[in-house]
């Protein structure tokens, strides 16, 4: 039987996966917002290594590009797809991430509504953090492009550098927070920054992000922005050049959209 105390969640885990001793702060973003939506503690689960003898196999799926392990089994609330190449199984599709998403599942046959939206958008709803505006920028590489990253930014004044592995998202939320515009090679750097309206821009420091970046499209499409391929760069920049970065781009959805995805989010949650 299912624990109705508990909420069987899979997220992507760096810690039971590969070994790591921290978690990736994106990944670990669904288990933080589905605890606080539904005021239950997760249990984490592998939809496709559950036992044969397992009872009840219900699982739940939420934020990440992680819809290709969902089984038969799973309810998908705000997963997308992190490649279009994906093999994925039909579930119960409660809201996706963004257009592309959708627009994928509807192509392989299943039935998808048409609710997007990231469950970290909710996160402010949430928490609120308490700091002030410390950094003029933050620059948030994704975990593969952080060593190099920080040690080109590691003595600039007015610059954040955040780490994304982490055993605590409120920490990470924080030095977010603390940055008043960021530059972002990381999706949740991104989606967090927009949901407590910090201006953020997409770039690339290196090829090393697995999948083909339909995740980012299908997030700004999901938030009704036109972007472009992102700027590739990964070598020091002065406060005028990091500015440069955000000109001719839109570093900001409209909070009305950002709104609306979270009460649709809110409206689709399969935990209320």
């Amino acid at each position: 039987m299912l624990n109705k105390n508990q909420i069987p969640l899979f997220w992507w885990s760096e810690t039971r996966l590969m070994g790591k001793k921290k978690e990736n702060y994106g990944d670990l973003l669904s288990k933080y917002v589905v605890e606080k939506i539904s005021g239950k503690p997760v249990e984490w689960v592998q939809p496709k290594k559950m036992p044969w003898y397992k009872r009840n196999k219900i699982n739940f799926l939420a934020a990440g590009s992680i819809i290709h392990h969902c089984n038969s089994h799973s309810t998908v609330w705000g997963s997308g797809i992190i490649d279009r190449n994906q093999k994925v199984t039909n579930a119960i599709f409660k809201a996706v991430r963004g257009p592309r998403t959708r627009r994928y599942l509807i192509d392989l046959g299943y039935n998808c509504p048409q609710v997007f939206g990231d469950p970290a958008l909710l996160l402010p709803l949430y928490f609120q953090p308490k700091g002030q505006k410390k950094f003029r920028f933050g620059i948030i590489p994704h975990y593969h492009d952080y060593q190099k990253i920080e040690e080109i930014f590691r003595d600039v004044e007015g610059v954040k550098v955040v780490d994304l592995m982490t055993l605590n998202t409120e920490d990470v939320t924080e030095q977010i927070f603390s940055c008043e515009k960021v530059i972002s090679s990381s999706l949740h750097g991104l989606i967090v920054s927009h949901a407590y309206e910090i201006p953020a821009i997409w770039v690339k420091f290196s090829e090393r992000l697995f999948g083909d970046g339909v995740k980012f499209i299908d997030y700004f499409e999901s938030i009704g922005v036109e972007y472009g391929s992102p700027s590739a760069w990964c070598e020091f920049k002065t406060y005028e050049e990091l500015e440069c970065e955000f000109h001719n781009r839109i570093s900001l959805p409209k909070k009305e959209t950002i709104l609306r995805l979270q009460k649709d989010l809110i409206a689709s949650c399969p935990f209320l």
